[in-house]
C-alpha cells in the first residue's frame, strides 16, 4: 500500500467509531476542495481593471451632405484587445451620428451579433435585424456607404484589422441590398473618405 493511503488510513482509526471516521474523512478530503471551489467563485472587485477596460475616442465614419464619409469622434469604454473591442466599435457605429448633418447609414433595426478579427487581420462581422434579413429595399448609393462606413471604422480604429468580411445573420452575405457585392472581405475604399478624416 502506498505511503500517503496507509498513513490515511491511520489517521482515520484514531478518529474511533464510524460517525467519528465519516466527519473524519469530510475533515481531511473535504477541506481541500471546499477551498478550492471557493477560489473560483471569488469575482473581481472591478472588472474594467480587470479587463483593462478604458475610455477612449474612437473614429465612427458616417455619410456628409457632400456623399463622403467623414470621422465622427467619440469616447467609448472599450478593452484593450482589439478582438474584445471590436464588437463594440461595431455597435456604437450602428447607434447614428450624434452631430448633424452627418447621416445614418444602416437601417434603425439592425444588429451587431457578433465581431470576430481572426490572424489575417479580416475582421468578421455579423450582421443581424429585420431589415438586413428581410431585404433592405435601399439604393445602390446608400448600399456601398454604409458597407464602407463599417469597413472604414474598423480599419481606421484598429492597426491588426485589414478588410472586413460580413455576414448576416450568421450566413456569408452575397450582399446587402442587392447592388454591392459582399462575396469577399472589403478592404479602405479612400475615395470614398473625405481627405480630412483619412
Amino acid at each position: 500500500m502506498p505511503r500517503a493511503a496507509s498513513s490515511m488510513n491511520g489517521a482515520l482509526r484514531r478518529c474511533g467509531n464510524t460517525a467519528g471516521r465519516l466527519a473524519c474523512a469530510v475533515a481531511i478530503f473535504g477541506l481541500p476542495l471546499v477551498t478550492a471551489c471557493k477560489k473560483k467563485t471569488e469575482t473581481p472587485v472591478n472588472l474594467n481593471a480587470a479587463n483593462k477596460v478604458s475610455v477612449r475616442s474612437v473614429r465612427l465614419y458616417f455619410e456628409s451632405p457632400q456623399m463622403l464619409l467623414v470621422a465622427e469622434p467619440r469616447k467609448v469604454p472599450v478593452p484593450e484587445s482589439a478582438a474584445a473591442a471590436l464588437p463594440i466599435v461595431a455597435r456604437e457605429l450602428l447607434k447614428g451620428p450624434a452631430t448633424p448633418p452627418l447621416s445614418r447609414l444602416f437601417p434603425e433595426d439592425t444588429v451587431v451579433r457578433g465581431a470576430y478579427l481572426l490572424p489575417g487581420g479580416t475582421a468578421i462581422v455579423d450582421l443581424g435585424g429585420p431589415t438586413l434579413i428581410g431585404g433592405w429595399g435601399t439604393g445602390s448609393h446608400q448600399e456601398l456607404m454604409s458597407a464602407y462606413s463599417l469597413v472604414q471604422t474598423l480599419t481606421a480604429n484598429f492597426e491588426e484589422v485589414r478588410r472586413v468580411r460580413v455576414l448576416i445573420n450568421g450566413s456569408p452575405a452575397e450582399t446587402l441590398a442587392g447592388h454591392v457585392s459582399l462575396a469577399k472581405s472589403l478592404g479602405p475604399h479612400l475615395e470614398l473618405v473625405e481627405p480630412s478624416s483619412r
